[in-house]
């Protein structure tokens, strides 16, 4: 039986280009965003993860059309504003939060409400950032948004143990996408470590959505024992 994957924030960068790499291996998906998708033989929706009755409507859908979802991705994210604290209004500060953290708290819920309404285990991946664990002079709200998705991955985890949800928090390391970009644009003095991105570029030395898509089939279906401890970190290498 082909295995069923569910991606969100999946319309560019890493979430279609693990998107493609799971197709490419037999995967079925389900794939939402915030911008038009479409994708030959997935379940897709636009939507913003932020509604949770429309993560869970997206989520019926998947099931409705493929039978189960056995791995759930919750890669939407936001980085902007990148600017000092103390330049960041609430509205702002509070939209990473609504993205970054309620997003990933609705899809955590529909796949937490799935596994436990079917037999047999699954799989939650959450995707972090090393800015969950690194300070980063105007990353204040990316950095204590990944954190606090670390921190309820564990929770998760310890939750849902019993009913075979894997819960895994991943940081898949600097990915060339529009967010990568966006940071190269940044003036100094609102992101003083730009210029460490930027030698990144020159060296060209990031993650492929490809690289990170193949440890996360092998982290959700290899043949490897079962991993219940919470934070998965991949090795930082292409």
């Amino acid at each position: 039986m082909s295995k069923v994957a569910v991606i969100t924030g999946a319309s560019r960068g890493l979430g279609l280009g693990m998107a493609e790499r799971f197709a490419a291996n037999g995967v079925k998906l389900g794939l939402c965003a915030r911008s038009p998708l479409t994708f030959a033989g997935a379940v897709t929706a636009q939507l913003d993860v932020t509604d949770a009755d429309a993560v869970q409507a997206f989520a019926d859908a998947v099931v409705a059309e493929h039978g189960r979802i056995d791995l759930w991705i919750n890669n939407a994210g936001i980085l902007d504003p990148i600017a000092p604290l103390r330049d960041v209004t609430s509205a702002e500060f509070r939209r990473q939060l609504d993205v970054n953290v309620l997003g990933v708290v609705h899809g955590s819920q529909a796949m937490i409400r799935h596994v436990r309404g079917r037999e047999g285990g699954g799989v939650l991946v959450n995707i972090s950032s090393g800015a969950a664990r690194k300070p980063y002079s105007g990353w204040s709200a990316y950095c204590a948004t990944k954190a606090a998705v670390d921190r309820l991955t564990e929770v998760i985890a310890v939750e849902e143990a019993a009913s075979g949800l894997r819960a895994h928090s991943v940081a898949p390391g600097v990915i060339d996408t529009d967010m990568q970009a966006a940071i190269r644009a940044t003036p100094d003095d609102r992101f003083p470590l730009k210029h460490k991105f930027v030698q990144m570029k020159e060296a060209e030395a990031f993650s492929s959505p490809e690289w990170v898509a193949d440890h996360m089939l092998d982290l959700a279906f290899g043949d490897a024992p079962e991993r219940w401890a919470i934070l998965e970190r991949l090795p930082a290498e292409r």
